[in-house]
């Protein structure tokens, strides 16, 4: 039951994933504010935190302009972000979102003191179905390999960017950019 699950759940990432590649995906546009959609996904993940240990702060200012996008597809780019920087935090650890405008684009860094990722990885990891390390395939804390293609499929709909920096045992930092002008 737990592997169909798990199956039917890949189908569906996949079939996203080829509806976003091939610009098809529904992308409802309108204001969005990201401080209040960043809280949102930070207080989703409440229980795994209180579970964890691990601390998650949302920094940015109020009354930072709105992005026009569709939210529920931001909210999904950075509900994966936050589930994998969680998955990679030891107990004790943190998260920090941090929104700012910079040279008139939205910025998002979703920073956490996990273990970090390797250089030689940073040019494959929003490839699909790749994983850092393929020693350790399936379990709790590996998925298929889509979370972050699907990611920057949704980003890049947006007319935005993702990337990541990292080193090994010093933490990860994925930062979404994403224009404030209409798209």
């Amino acid at each position: 039951y737990d592997e169909s699950g798990r199956m039917h759940r890949m189908v569906l990432d996949l079939l996203d994933l080829v509806r976003l590649d091939s610009g098809t995906a529904d992308i409802t546009m309108s204001p969005v504010k990201m401080t209040a959609l960043l809280n949102a996904v930070a207080e989703k993940f409440s229980p795994q935190l209180q579970r964890t240990g691990v601390q998650i702060k949302v920094e940015g200012a109020e009354n930072l302009p709105a992005v026009t996008a569709d939210g529920d597809r931001l909210a999904q780019v950075f509900t994966n972000l936050v589930d994998n920087a969680l998955k990679f935090t030891p107990q004790g650890g943190s998260i920090l979102l941090h929104v700012s405008v910079v040279n008139g684009e939205m910025r998002v860094a979703v920073s956490d003191t996990g273990m970090g990722i390797s250089a030689e990885v940073h040019k494959h990891i929003f490839e699909r179905f790749y994983q850092a390390d393929p020693a350790r395939k399936g379990g709790e804390k590996h998925g298929a390999g889509l979370g972050l293609a699907i990611a920057s499929e949704i980003v890049q709909a947006h007319g935005g960017r993702i990337s990541v920096r990292s080193r090994q045992g010093e933490g990860a930092t994925f930062e979404v950019f994403l224009p404030l002008g209409k798209k």
